[in-house]
Order: C-alpha cells, then structure tokens, then sequence
C-alpha cells in the first residue's frame, strides 16, 4: 500500500473512532428500587424513563407523588440527573398538594440556579451542557455529558428498605 493510501486510511480511521460513543457505565441497574417502583404502579412510560437513567418531566413527578413513592427516593434520583429543573409555581403548589415532601419541593424551587451557578464549576465553561440533547430531547437515549448514573443510595438495601 503507498504511503498516501495509507496516511487516508489511518485519518478515516480516527475520524470513525472520534465518532464513537462511550459505553454506558457498567454499573447493575438498581433492582431494588425499580421492583419496587413497579410494583407500586408507576406509570410505565416514566419507568423507562427511570430505567434508562434519563431527565423526568413535570408529569412523571406527579405521577410518582400520586403513586406515592417516596420523595426521598424521587429527589435522590432526579439530583443524580444533574438537570436543572424549572416547574412554576402553579407546578410546586400541585406536587405540593399531591403529597411531595418539603425536601423535593425545596430543591426543585432551586435546582435551576444551583445548576447555572455551578455550571462553570462542572464543566470549565458556560453553556457547555445547555444545548446537549441529553436535556433538551426528553426521547434522548444516548449517553449523558457526565459520568455516573443511578443515585448511590439505590444500591444500598438498607437505604431502600427505610425509603419505601
């Protein structure tokens, strides 16, 4: 093969590999806590949601406040997304009257500004994350723009069992 040939064949080859994506963590999904969220009837689209690890909308966490999952167990995993949520007032006075606890309420009310305050803290700039589809496309499956996944707790049996 000439050297040209060669020199082409390798640049396709780290263009083709920049492209990749890195593989999901190799993490175990959190059993425990999916069983049981299942077994008290959480809506399935928001089951997937959960079991793939991605960003819940307003409806989901009505619908785990109705379904009366615990919220330490929704605040845990909604932080572990690192998204900056942005509910109305109209949207925290339902969850409110649905049930939600103070915590999950407090840091929903928050969670906006502790993201932009920390953003360039947790990426070196601003704006780095804003755009990615991760939080803007609620069909998204592909991999987050940070590592980790599920909330640590999950793990533990004897967080899960004093949750729910």
């Amino acid at each position: 093969m000439k050297l040209p040939q060669l020199f082409a064949l390798a640049a396709a080859g780290m263009v083709l590999a920049a492209c990749a994506t890195t593989p999901r963590s190799s993490a175990p999904k959190p059993q425990a806590v999916l069983t049981k969220l299942q077994a008290m009837g959480v809506e399935g689209a928001t089951y997937d949601k959960i079991a793939a690890h991605r960003i819940l909308t307003y409806s989901d966490m009505y619908g785990l406040v109705q379904k009366k999952v615990p919220s330490s167990v929704i605040l845990t995993y909604i932080k572990s997304t690192h998204a900056p949520y942005t509910l109305s007032n109209g949207q925290l006075n339902a969850l409110n009257d649905a049930g939600a606890g103070a915590d999950l309420l407090n840091y929903l009310g928050k969670s906006v500004g502790f993201f932009e305050a920390t953003e360039s803290d947790q990426t070196g700039t601003s704006g780095k994350w804003r755009n990615d589809p991760y939080f803007m496309d609620p069909y998204y499956m592909g991999e987050a723009p940070f590592g980790g996944m599920w909330p640590g707790e999950w793990y533990d049996p004897i967080w899960v069992d004093s949750a729910f």
